[in-house]
């Protein structure tokens, strides 16, 4: 009886680990799945500012004159900004001389960008300005009232009145103070 006695006692923890393991396997084959969605947030964008730099100092206007001018857009953003054109803009009456007397020509193109005056950038960092360059041209026809004069140009109607714009980015325009 002593043998018996020692068998059920060894057959007793045998059984417990036996259904231990049973218990384990079924539990690491357990498997399940999710679904779910997330967000993240867009921020705004802020206007750019066109501002006149400068034109060439050494070349004043005079009838067919064709020089350079300069001018800056800021990024106030927190991304990078690309200027995809600059419009016309056109001279206000001053002085008896006719509006329109002095103008810029357009610059225009695809998405890739307007290259900056230093040749060789695109973009605009962020919190940064980026100058370009614009062809300057007093009309043929202006007259002895044009003679030294400060011109302000200002947006593409026909007044010379408004404000310079810029396309910047995708497609969203801005407008600064009056070159």
């Amino acid at each position: 009886m002593n043998n018996r006695k020692l068998l059920v006692a060894l057959g007793a923890p045998t059984a417990a680990v036996a259904l231990t393991g049973a218990a384990f396997a079924v539990a690491s084959g357990w498997s399940s799945s999710g679904a779910g969605t997330g967000t993240a947030d867009s921020t705004t964008s802020a206007d750019s500012t066109i501002s006149a730099v400068t034109a060439d100092p050494v070349d004043d206007l005079y009838p067919g004159a064709v020089t350079n001018a300069y001018v800056t857009v800021d990024n106030p953003n927190s991304y990078p900004i690309v200027v995809t054109s600059i419009n016309a803009a056109y001279s206000r009456a001053v002085g008896g001389c006719a509006a329109t007397t002095v103008r810029t020509d357009a610059v225009s193109l695809d998405a890739s960008g307007v290259t900056q005056s230093d040749g060789t950038s695109v973009s605009i960092a962020p919190g940064e300005t980026g100058t370009y360059k614009l062809v300057l041209r007093m009309s043929n026809n202006a007259t002895d009232a044009c003679k030294s004069q400060t011109f302000t140009l200002g947006g593409s109607s026909t007044d010379g009145t408004g404000n310079f714009t810029a396309t910047v980015n995708s497609a969203a325009t801005t407008s600064g103070n009056d070159f």
